[in-house]
């Protein structure tokens, strides 16, 4: 089952600080383009039980995902005002697809968890030589009326192991919260503890504006969604 703490009464949150980093800061060249938060991944090895212990723990429904085809997989989504989450999985059913598959999910196993989460940008090809090592190749996706370009390492292992971001541009199409029902639940703090914090946080400090988001050293991976609802505060990793 999910990881997760509901908190009827809601928190006030003080931001910790990234001055650690901001020594590294200093010689970074400044990126032109920008990015935006877009939406994080959760991963499991079961779809519909995820969902269905998700939508217990929001009290409202998933909306309707769809099947990737490139990679096997299939998924569903939840909007968060601006952003939102999609729970992810390997699909059983599919007979034809590609390897590695993204967000190193061939890889994946355990309880259902945050993975990564997904930026949206203009311009990928402008931002890849001037982030993070190895953010992958530009793939043209699709997905009913969906079509977007997305990073994808050529090996399936995220960058950083998913601390930093993947980058997706929707070009013409619209952003999928726009055709999802809205119920009042947004996404208010978005932690990332990572080994990789002294590399990511000057990074994302020159490219990305959002006061959500928030890096931390640790000695593994994990990561923390804290979501107000009407009814309170949930707490996904």
């Amino acid at each position: 089952m999910l990881n997760y703490i509901y908190v009827l009464e809601r928190s006030s949150y003080k931001k910790k600080s990234n001055d650690t980093y901001s020594a590294a800061n200093k010689g970074l060249k400044k990126i032109q383009t920008e990015i935006k938060f877009d939406h994080f991944a959760i991963a499991t090895e079961d779809l519909d039980h995820t969902v269905q212990n998700l939508e217990k723990i929001l009290e409202y429904p998933l909306s309707t995902g769809g099947e990737h085809k490139m990679f096997g997989t299939h998924n569903r989504l939840f909007r968060l005002s601006d952003v939102y989450l999609e729970v992810i999985a390997i699909n059983p059913l599919a007979t034809s697809f590609q390897q590695p598959r993204w967000f190193d999910l061939d890889n994946f196993s355990g309880n259902p968890r945050i993975i990564t989460w997904i930026a949206n940008t203009d311009d990928i090809l402008a931002l890849l030589p001037k982030i993070w090592d190895n953010p992958g190749e530009i793939k043209k996706l699709f997905r009913d009326e969906l079509a977007w370009d997305f990073t994808v390492p050529n090996k399936g292992k995220m960058p950083m192991d998913g601390a930093a971001p993947a980058l997706i541009n929707w070009g013409s199409t619209q952003h999928p919260t726009l055709s999802m029902d809205d119920h009042s639940c947004r996404l208010e703090r978005f932690v990332i503890n990572t080994p990789f914090a002294g590399d990511l946080a000057p990074i994302l400090k020159k490219i990305l504006s959002d006061q959500r988001i928030e890096v931390n050293f640790s000695q593994r991976l994990s990561f923390e969604a804290h979501i107000s609802t009407p009814k309170g505060i949930v707490v996904l990793e």
